[in-house]
């Protein structure tokens, strides 16, 4: 999206979401780290199905997911293989690296294992795309939607990880949920409102904080349907991660005016590919043992966050800059400054 149409609390919602996965690969414990899991990738996928447009034509549509999300991929996978083999002092095993970027399975990319988010994602917009060109009606969208993702928890068992595919499939159908909801909420433009006086926003985020607190009324309520229990347990999980994001939502309509949040959610693809291989490898390698917090693991967790984004947030600026290319963009090189700097400047009107 062109800077000058970004909508500011998508970018704060992102800037949050990539805060949550950051610390949630940390050292943080089981219970926060759960909760956390719960609805952070479900954040990604429902932003990026609340921007889907497939206004191009199919070519044109292909081609710039390619750019935005392979190019990335397959750029940020090479710079994580040369840092891991440095990292681990090991040969480069160029045979297991094509097998492992080919096949991209989530937990199986060795050298970098988030990078399995771009191509999920790929994966999802050009199936969504033809979803979206053969079914017109925007709840029927919904429902295909959400059919594919009970598909993959019931017949695939994605929770699980019993049966992962390559491009991370599984895990694709699944999300298709959250990037169904996030398109749905961008057709009937419920969120183009005033959100920070929406009702339905705060009294959702009302039940996720006191659920969060005591889910006890929350499970009983579950009970009471008598729903089949597969059934049951799906709807489970999506309300609760819909629930979280409504949250994020509403807290980002206040917390948009935060330069640094947004320029966080801005290069949130940056700090998604790099905070491991690079911020974290660093910080473990020589600083955390200095820190003696090993028996705080939260409080390490928190640390060793906020040190990866201030180390990439630098790194995302010369990126941007630099090599915009490692994000599939083109560099608008100032070549006559650069070819000859020296040259005479034209002599102006009142000079001739």
């Amino acid at each position: 999206m062109p800077a000058s149409n970004r909508i500011p609390w998508i970018d704060a919602c992102k800037g949050i979401g990539i805060f949550l996965v950051i610390i949630g690969h940390s050292t943080l414990t089981a219970i926060p780290r759960s909760q956390i899991f719960a609805f952070h990738m479900p954040l990604f996928f429902f932003l990026s199905g609340f921007l889907f447009s497939p206004k191009n034509n199919f070519k044109e549509f292909a081609l710039n997911k390619v750019k935005t999300l392979l190019i990335p991929y397959f750029s940020f996978a090479v710079i994580s293989l040369l840092i891991y083999s440095h990292y681990t002092a090991t040969p480069i095993d160029l045979y297991r690296f094509i097998e492992s970027t080919v096949s991209s399975k989530r937990n199986y990319i060795y050298y970098n294992v988030p990078l399995w988010f771009l191509t999920s994602l790929f994966t999802i917009e050009i199936l969504f795309y033809f979803i979206t060109k053969l079914v017109r009606n925007k709840f029927a969208i919904l429902g295909v939607a959400l059919s594919l993702g009970f598909f993959a928890f019931t017949i695939l068992k994605v929770v699980n990880s019993s049966n992962i595919l390559p491009w991370s499939l599984d895990q694709s159908l699944f999300y298709f949920a959250f990037f169904g909801f996030g398109h749905f909420l961008r057709l009937v433009k419920w969120l183009e409102r005033d959100l920070k006086k929406s009702w339905i926003l705060i009294l959702l985020s009302g039940l996720f904080l006191w659920n969060l607190n005591d889910s006890t009324l929350y499970q009983q309520g579950w009970q009471l349907l008598h729903l089949p229990p597969l059934i049951s347990l799906y709807l489970n999980r999506i309300i609760w991660a819909l629930l979280a994001i409504s949250f994020v939502i509403y807290i980002s309509q206040y917390l948009s005016i935060s330069p640094l949040l947004n320029f966080i959610g801005k290069n949130s693809l940056t700090l998604m590919a790099l905070h491991v291989i690079v911020g974290f490898n660093i910080f473990n390698r020589h600083f955390r043992r200095d820190l003696l917090l090993e028996d705080h693991p939260n409080v390490l967790a928190l640390i060793l966050t906020v040190f990866t984004i201030l180390l990439l947030l630098p790194l995302s600026y010369i990126i941007n800059h630099f090599f915009p290319f490692l994000l599939g963009r083109k560099y608008k090189w100032k070549l006559p400054k650069l070819i000859n700097p020296f040259a005479k400047k034209a002599k102006s009107p009142s000079q001739m």
